[in-house]
């Protein structure tokens, strides 16, 4: 049977849409079931979802969705308060008994892993928040912030393709 994986990230603009569409994509064809929050059409059509409760019910949704899953990935960006919020939630579950397959989290902001230090604090370009980043070296194991085709080899190599 198929592992399953919350693929967890950015979804409010059409760029970050059309990349988690085709990151499920290329899992689906790697043989995986994704769970992909913005697939789920009950919360996240803007335009006909029924606003009373949708705060509770898409907490309610999102988190079936991580306790369900094998393999959580998540694309972290400091903006993204949701998917920090889930990383977090993760994290808790962890601590509580809960065991995943794998955690990866990548960042897709470009200027993540640059090299570029500033002498000026002021002037860096990228930074993660210590903490969250303490969150992300505990979800996976140290692996700390990956490329999506690390990602993807790491997955190939410890599942094959399904």
């Amino acid at each position: 049977m198929a592992k399953q994986i919350y693929l967890g990230g950015g979804m409010l603009d059409l760029g970050d849409q059309m990349l988690r569409e085709w990151e499920k994509k290329d899992l689906q064809r790697l043989g995986f079931k994704v769970y992909v929050p913005q697939d789920d059409k009950s919360v996240n059509d803007k335009n006909n979802a029924v606003q009373e409760g949708l705060a509770e019910r898409i907490v309610r949704n999102d988190t079936t969705g991580i306790s369900e899953s094998d393999i959580l990935i998540f694309d972290y960006l400091p903006h993204n308060q949701g998917t920090i919020a889930e990383m977090g939630f993760a994290q808790g579950l962890v601590h509580a008994g809960k065991h995943y397959d794998k955690v990866c989290v990548q960042c897709t902001d470009i200027r993540q892993g640059t090299g570029h230090i500033p002498l000026e604090q002021d002037r860096a370009e990228f930074s993660i928040n210590q903490y969250v980043y303490g969150v992300i070296l505990e979800l996976t194991s140290g692996h700390g912030i990956q490329t999506w085709e690390e990602i993807t080899q790491d997955l190939i190599k410890s599942y094959g393709k399904y």
